[in-house]
């Protein structure tokens, strides 16, 4: 007997200072299920001797059993089970056993646990095993143990690994498979910060197989794996990268560690086809029958499995935290099984009698309809046409026909609408569909009809179309002159470059005054072309006849403009519609040469349309085929050709509802600074202000299209 402490670590961290032998679990091979959540009682005990192979000692709950924390004291020999979240409702604290591998079972409970103590009469093997709501623990007995040197000799000679091996998932997911020597390898896998530790107890990694993988490229949340030996136990460390989640499950000879990354918990993202929904469920069996753990399932989930009699074998599973569905998936491939449901029932079969059954099942359903009576079926149409559904019909028959014939198994009745026996007319007057076939493929017409002889949504599209033009123009000149009067009537003196003297331009009054006429033809005539905002002018006479005369002229304009076209049209759902409004510009056209000519009248389009195509999307948008065109009659070209200005957009544009998008637009700018002066002159500081005029003008044009198409037939269709 050893007597040496050891160190036990619980699953918490907390440590136990007791004389005690190391307990492993795989070795002993405890099968459990932990419910979560659930609280269960312990309604009875009951020990016995089992001739020849040691003592049993039945637990009984009033539910599915938890699993148990086991542990091995020694001086005296006692084995430990801590069933968590379960009460006892036993009368006595302790039961007698009396057998020669045990003496007694000591019952205690907290608001957290039961404690079962087993006095054991000598420390020996035990295994334990679930049957329905029983937890079964058996002791072996000392004449079983007699070759238990042998027996570990041959285990050990079976345990190992043979293969290590990476694989990705169907949904990203890197999958770490290692091939097992035998079923009973004591594995340990252990998750340590960004690693996944997986550990061999009491055997070695093979030579060959230890290196390192790198499997980045594989954009998994695995980067490297790798492979070493500690002493005698093996070590395969799973680096990861990022944040990730890791399951770990063993069929058979295989252990298989998937590490994914964390769900999406956005609600409206929608779920993968192969998710896993069930309650988790932890599961660790050494070689036990298959119809024994699916039995267990179907208590866990209360569902009720049908197992053909064909489900046989025994199977090797330790699977932690891990859907039920998905335990049950693994279970069924890994014995070459699969299962069919209806409702609350699951049928688990081999694949193929599975694919067996359902082929004589098309068979049966192939006779039927060949020997059902033919029905005459009328059906009136509402809204969409009968000659297209009855071409969609005709065209389903057809091609089943035509694919029949590659096929063994002919079976109309389920590949088209209608029967090879089947049948179908139309009458356009009363938009009427005649069906004769069997009341099976009438049906499937009758769902048909229903799905696409509904009313067609209508859309209003309206599009705005603005054209804004903002118009700046800024003149500045001067004119002005002298002229002078000499001693004689003539022009002795003309500084002005007038051609009349001042006596000419003097006429008296009818009071004999004279007044004075400005001259048009002055000097400097820099002025602005048109009537300014603002004329300033100034006339000086001095006693020697002396004129002078400068005006000076100002002008600056400013102007906005705005037009405005509202173009609306209703339409059909995926119906082109097109609303145009304008004017047909004549012009004279010839035809040949010479004398030969002949002119003819021709027009041009000026107009504002609206060219669409709605198509309703079933999440409610719109989506359009726009042209959109806004011609106006432009200025003429010199020779009198006439010019048209042309704006346009098409394009395709999915849009929500009543929404208002800006499809486009043109912006132009037009800015011009103009100088006219005289040379020399009308450069000098100042003074040159006498001999130029400047003019600056912006001009600014903007076009603007803006469409919202609007669901007005919003009713609810009957193909939801």
């Amino acid at each position: 007997m050893n007597n040496s402490l050891k160190d036990f670590i619980f699953g918490d961290g907390n440590t136990m200072n007791h004389l005690f032998r190391q307990f492993s679990m795989g070795a002993v091979a405890i099968a459990v299920m932990q419910v979560a959540n659930a609280q269960v009682s312990i309604t009875n005990i009951v020990p016995m001797q089992v001739a020849g192979q040691g003592t049993e000692i039945r637990v009984m709950f009033n539910g599915l059993p938890p699993q148990p924390q086991a542990y091995q004291l020694e001086q005296p020999s006692r084995l430990i089970l801590d069933f968590d979240k379960a009460q006892q409702n036993l009368k006595q604290n302790s039961i007698a056993v009396a057998t020669k591998e045990a003496s007694s079972v000591d019952v205690s409970s907290d608001a957290q646990r039961s404690r079962l103590t087993v006095n054991l009469a000598d420390a020996g093997a035990f295994t334990t095993r679930v049957e329905g709501n029983t937890f079964i623990l058996k002791i072996n007995s000392a004449a079983g143990n007699a070759f238990a040197p042998q027996q570990v000799v041959a285990q050990r000679s079976t345990q190992g690994i043979s293969n290590i091996g990476f694989q990705r998932g169907g949904q990203g997911e890197g999958q770490v498979v290692i091939d097992l020597l035998g079923t009973n390898t004591q594995i340990d896998v252990q998750q340590q910060g960004s690693k996944v530790v997986v550990r061999t107890l009491g055997s070695k990694v093979p030579a060959h197989l230890a290196r390192r993988l790198n499997v980045n490229d594989f954009a998994t949340p695995v980067s490297t794996i790798d492979a070493n030996n500690n002493g005698g136990n093996g070590v395969i460390t799973i680096q990861t990268s990022g944040s990730y989640e890791y399951m770990a499950y063993q069929a058979d000879n295989k252990l298989t560690i998937s590490l994914k990354r964390p769900e999406d918990k956005n609600p409206l993202k929608p779920k993968a086809a192969n998710s896993y929904t069930g309650k988790k469920i932890s599961l660790d069996f050494q070689d036990i029958e298959v119809r024994r753990v699916l039995q267990l399932l179907a208590d866990f989930t209360e569902i009720n499995m049908v197992t053909a009699d064909t489900v046989q074998g025994n199977i090797t599973l330790r699977l932690k935290d891990v859907p039920w569905d998905q335990a049950l998936d693994i279970i069924l491939k890994t014995k070459n099984l699969d299962k069919r449901r209806n409702g609350n029932v699951i049928w688990i079969a081999p694949v193929s009698e599975l694919i067996k059954a359902e082929e004589e099942q098309a068979k049966a359903i192939e006779q039927s309809v060949k020997l059902a009576p033919i029905q005459t079926e009328y059906m009136q149409l509402s809204y969409a046409k009968v000659a297209d559904i009855e071409k969609l019909i005709t065209q389903t028959k057809s091609s089943s026909n035509g694919n029949s014939g590659n096929s063994s198994n002919n079976n109309n009745s389920s590949e088209s609408l209608l029967s090879s026996r089947g049948t179908i007319s139309a009458d356009a007057r009363t938009n009427t569909l005649i069906i004769n076939d069997t009341a099976q493929n009438i049906d499937k017409v009758r769902k048909m009809v229903d799905l696409l002889d509904i009313p067609v949504k209508q859309v209003m599209v309206e599009a705005r179309i603005v054209r804004a033009s903002t118009e700046f123009s800024k003149e500045m000149g001067v004119k002005w002159g002298i002229l002078s009067q000499g001693i004689t009537q003539n022009n002795d003196l003309l500084v002005g470059g007038s051609d009349t003297t001042l006596w000419d331009l003097k006429t008296p009054d009818d009071d004999g005054k004279y007044t004075i006429q400005r001259p048009q033809n002055l000097n400097v005539d820099l002025g602005v072309t048109s009537q300014g905002a603002s004329r300033i002018a100034f006339g000086l006479i001095s006693l020697s006849d002396f004129m002078l005369d400068l005006e000076l002229s100002a002008l600056q304009a400013d102007g906005y403009g705005e037009v405005i076209s509202t173009p609306k049209v209703l339409t059909a759902d995926k119906q082109m519609a097109k609303v145009s409004s304008g004017t047909q510009i004549p012009y004279q056209s010839s035809e040949g040469g010479g004398a030969n000519a002949v002119s003819t009248t021709e027009f041009i389009d000026a107009v504002l349309s609206l060219d669409v195509t709605p198509s309703i999307t079933p999440d409610g948008k719109v989506q359009m085929l726009l042209n959109i065109t806004s011609d106006t009659p432009g200025n003429p070209t010199p020779t009198g050709q006439l010019t048209i200005n042309k704006n346009q957009i098409n394009t395709n544009v999915l849009v929500d509802n009543g929404e208002t998008v800006v499809l486009g637009g043109i912006f132009e700018q037009e800015t011009r600074n103009a100088q006219t002066k005289v040379p020399f002159l009308g450069d000098l500081p100042y003074v040159g202000r006498l001999f130029r005029k400047d003019i600056k003008s912006d001009n600014k044009r903007e076009l603007l299209i803006f469409v919202t198409p609007r669901i007005v037939n919003d009713s609810v269709s009957r193909n939801h």
